[in-house]
């Protein structure tokens, strides 16, 4: 599993708001950085006093740029359906005129074009501010909220991480999973689940699946239970009932139902550093079709992650009640929505979701395999969320 974000299932929306469609040349520009959170879960954003970003004037010239901000750095709660509006400026650098675009470099928000003008213009710059500022930047900023907050079934969203990858150690195999959960009201944080694991073996003939895994899951879910006074640090937790089972019959057949509780703990650090520990703790009511399989799961998982700037590690470790018996799986994930220069090189920018690279060791990288253990896997593909 994936693992690193700053609050479960919930991802910002990043839109920068330039304060005027026209500025004056080598003044200073304002913008805001507007968050939004399309999720029906409480979102936390860390402010950052300052932003990279890059400012591109036709095709040949490009200047990396540094928007600050006096908002006092910690963190912002939002709303599901809600946003806020962090104020942003930085000089133009010299020499710049006519349309310009600026985007940043460690957020995922789509680019914005403006105007910059001649200083001998700066009349007709103050009269475009002016004329921008009859427009209500909170009833934009609402309605940008509520059509990101609207979606096809409301309630629905992805749980654990969604992607697709290739590669393995004795044979290529492939790997994916399908994970949602669905609150059936936004008033009660209380949640279905379901999800769904494969391994593909691509080596054999005919292509044929090696196991799926299905687990739907009951749970209650309360992102924010408690949160520190300076706002870096805030506790989480889940808890619930959930199955697993891989569908066959005969001896390889495998199915087990769980009661568990999975608290989780973030903190911000200096540095745009974010971590968290989340360890889930379980136990088992039903495990006749694999009596055994606590020998090799054992009662506990534990999660650990950081990031930065939108670069993740993520580390599962699972240990078996039998000393010799557990697994580790890593996950390394990069955003694809990156302005990088290495991106600008290889003509790859504007791209969606995120590459991973995911290693596992150990016993039971899937339920049919809980007493098995295979050579260690190394994998690479698309996530499509994390």
């Amino acid at each position: 599993m994936a693992l690193l974000f700053i609050v479960h299932c919930v991802h910002a929306d990043v839109v920068l708001v330039p304060g005027a469609v026209s500025v004056p040349g080598g003044g200073i520009v304002s913008l805001r950085v507007m968050v939004t959170n399309p999720g029906t879960g409480l979102l936390v954003w860390p402010v950052k006093k300052s932003l990279a970003g890059r400012l591109h004037s036709g095709s040949s010239r490009s200047e990396d740029v540094l928007l600050t901000t006096n908002a006092p750095e910690g963190a912002l709660t939002v709303q599901p359906g809600g946003y806020v509006q962090l104020a942003y400026q930085f000089p133009l650098p010299a020499g710049m005129a006519g349309p310009v675009v600026l985007e940043l470099t460690q957020l995922g928000a789509q680019p914005v074009m403006f105007s910059v003008l001649e200083r001998d213009d700066a009349a007709r710059a103050s009269e475009a501010v002016a004329q921008n500022s009859r427009t209500n930047p909170e009833q934009i900023a609402h309605e940008t909220a509520l059509r990101r907050g609207t979606r096809l079934l409301p309630g629905l969203s992805r749980y654990e991480p969604n992607y697709f990858a290739m590669g393995g150690s004795g044979g290529l195999n492939s790997k994916f999973q399908l994970s949602l959960k669905f609150q059936p009201s936004d008033l009660v944080p209380f949640y279905f689940s379901y999800s769904q694991t494969t391994l593909w073996d691509l080596h054999k003939n005919s292509y044929p699946f090696h196991d799926t895994s299905y687990r739907p899951r009951i749970f209650f879910q309360k992102d924010l239970l408690w949160v520190s006074k300076d706002n870096k640090v805030w506790f989480g937790l889940e808890s619930g009932l959930g199955h697993e089972s891989n569908g066959q019959a005969g001896v390889q057949s495998r199915s087990m139902e769980v009661y568990y509780a999975r608290p989780r703990l973030d903190w911000a650090a200096p540095g745009d550093f974010l971590f968290f520990v989340s360890p889930m703790v379980y136990g088992y009511f039903d495990k006749a079709q694999n009596p055994d399989i606590a020998d090799y799961r054992g009662h506990a998982d534990l999660q650990i992650g950081v990031t930065k700037n939108g670069w993740r590690l993520n580390t599962t470790l699972r240990k078996g009640d039998k000393a010799r018996y557990g697994s580790v799986e890593v996950n390394a994930i990069l955003p694809l929505r990156s302005s990088d220069r290495l991106f600008d090189e290889l003509g790859a920018r504007g791209m969606n979701g995120y590459w991973f690279v995911q290693y596992f060791d150990g016993w039971g990288e899937t339920i049919l395999d809980y007493n098995r253990k295979l050579k260690a896997q190394f994998r690479t593909g698309l996530m499509i969320v994390p």
